[in-house]
């Protein structure tokens, strides 16, 4: 009996320390892997982020190209040649005619387009922006699951060791007349159960590992180092001091803001459609037959109005309005969805920080005043060997809880900053 008292001592004291203490798994691992380097090689390397930005600046670069006049004409014209010269049109010419020619856009049609173009290129700007709040909130996420599920193996790791000692001790005090068989058999299976639950947690590990070596664009075996532990501190905010930042800062309101005004434009410029573009023209005619060589000008417009082109122009100013409509409509749904998922963060913030509070001053250290008492009730024949085994679990699985707590307390925060559109240190500067 005393043999298993003692091993009922040190699986208290072992389970007793705080869970937040550094655990012991980490000289398993190659490094220590913090997440501040992750997120700049995230927001380096990641392909997705990296062709948004192409877009972005293949944009930008149109803005050039749809406030630029179109290239001049210039020609050459063989006039009147005789059908006797056929194929050289220079023998016998009567004349040649040498033009230059340039289209010329109507009032305020160019300046129109420009600034739709410079709206559109805000768009894709704001539009990687708000990409690169979700690949950080992706990588987070998937750093504190990656946490997790190596606090997981460790406490696994340990619950081996322990249930081993168990099934030692027990075979002991069989042996010694002083236990059951059931006790042997009872630790023999919860060993099993351990040793099953590794080998899907590995896997899990792994799951998770190619996650986020994905979001890094790295090949997804790379090994990925050990996750310090993490001490949840979690703001205390209310919805009014948060929601004005998030109007203020997120990217893709900011993105379709951009989206009304190149709507806007596009209006204006159907609209400036209705003025007449200018043909131009300025010819040279050389004579060949006398000495009197003649130049010319000509001069014509388009005539967008004419009965049978009218309805073209009119139809695209009907399109245009109804889709400036539509962008203050998904704007202002876009308004109501970022206040929604502020308040659903805040809520999920709160809940799990007091979630985590709960374990590890109330729950974590029921657990353990459980099993000491268990533990000492079995020494002196007072219950069985399963109430111990029970109790153990019991307080398993309350460590294995705070873990997922502290997990979901920091994945909530990630969210809440995607809400919002900036960093939990940014908006505490806000705030104040």
């Amino acid at each position: 009996m005393k043999y298993f008292a003692l091993a009922l001592v040190l699986l208290v004291r072992w389970h007793a320390t705080s869970p937040a203490q550094e655990p012991q798994a980490a000289a398993q691992e190659s490094r220590v892997e913090h997440l501040q380097p992750l997120i700049t090689e995230a927001l380096h390397a990641n392909l997705q982020l990296r062709a948004a930005r192409n877009s972005a600046a293949a944009a930008r670069a149109r803005v050039a190209q749809v406030t630029t006049w179109e290239a001049p004409q210039l020609g050459v014209e063989f006039f009147q040649t005789p059908i006797r010269s056929f194929p050289n049109p220079l023998k016998d010419q009567m004349e040649v005619d040498y033009f230059l020619q340039q289209m010329i856009p109507g009032p305020g049609k160019l300046s129109a387009m420009g600034v739709a173009a410079e709206s559109n290129a805000g768009m894709m700007d704001q539009s990687a922006q708000a990409l690169e709040r979700r690949i950080i909130r992706d990588l987070k996420t998937a750093y504190y699951e990656l946490y997790l599920v190596q606090r997981k193996i460790q406490i696994n790791a340990e619950s081996q060791g322990l249930m081993r000692n168990f099934v030692q001790i027990a075979s002991k005090q069989y042996e010694l007349g002083m236990g059951k068989q059931s006790d042997i058999l009872r630790a023999q299976t919860e060993l099993s159960i351990l040793i099953n639950d590794d080998i899907t947690l590995q896997q899990e590990k792994q799951v998770v590992g190619s996650m986020i070596n994905t979001i890094l664009s790295r090949p997804v075996n790379t090994p990925l180092g050990y996750v310090p532990d993490i001490e949840a501190q979690t703001p205390q905010w209310t919805f009014d001091q948060v929601q004005w930042l998030a109007l203020e800062a997120r990217a893709e309101l900011k993105a379709m803001q951009h989206n009304i005004e190149m709507a806007n434009a596009e209006l204006l410029h159907s609209k400036r459609e209705y003025f007449p573009d200018l043909m131009t023209r300025i010819m040279y005619k050389d004579m060949g037959m006398t000495k009197n060589d003649f130049w010319s000008v000509m001069v014509g417009i388009s005539l967008p109005l004419s009965p049978w082109s009218s309805s073209k122009y009119t139809s695209k100013v009907q399109e245009n309005e109804l889709n400036v409509r539509r962008a203050e409509e998904v704007y202002r749904n876009m308004k109501n969805m970022t206040l929604y998922e502020v308040q659903n963060a805040l809520v999920k913030v709160q809940t799990n920080h007091n979630l985590v509070l709960l374990y590890k001053n109330t729950v974590i250290p029921q657990a353990e005043q459980t099993l000491r008492s268990i533990s000492s009730a079995y020494q002196t024949g007072k219950t069985e060997f399963l109430m111990v085994i029970d109790a153990y679990r019991m307080l398993l699985m309350a460590r294995l809880d705070y873990q997922m707590a502290v997990m979901n307390s920091m994945a909530s925060q990630a969210e809440l900053e995607q809400a919002v559109g900036m960093d939990i240190r940014d908006m505490e500067v806000r705030i104040r």
